[in-house]
């Protein structure tokens, strides 16, 4: 790729969400330059204007990509607060 500039390793960025690139500035029009990502133009890129690695960074938040399950799996480890004691759901009658 030609026309573009690296972002030093010094400057805080996010990494493209869809490959994990770090991104890089390319001049979009005389004055105006975008936040896009190396190895794809279908990855988010920033709108023509001043470099705004605040848009970039907003736009580039990885998503969850997995789900916590919090919720206990068997029914005795299910418990439950009574008057500052806590209890098993087996031991309820």
């Amino acid at each position: 790729m030609r026309g573009f500039i690296t972002i030093p390793a010094s400057v805080s960025c996010a990494v493209c969400k869809y490959c994990g690139a770090r991104p890089i500035i390319a001049m979009a029009e005389i004055g105006e330059y975008i936040v896009k990502c190396p190895n794809s133009e279908g990855h988010y890129q920033t709108e023509p204007g001043l470099i705004d690695m605040d848009d970039w960074n907003l736009h580039n938040i990885p998503a969850a990509n997995r789900q916590i399950d919090v919720a206990p799996g068997h029914s005795s480890e299910h418990f439950f607060f009574l008057n500052g004691a806590i209890m098993s759901l087996e031991n309820i009658d």
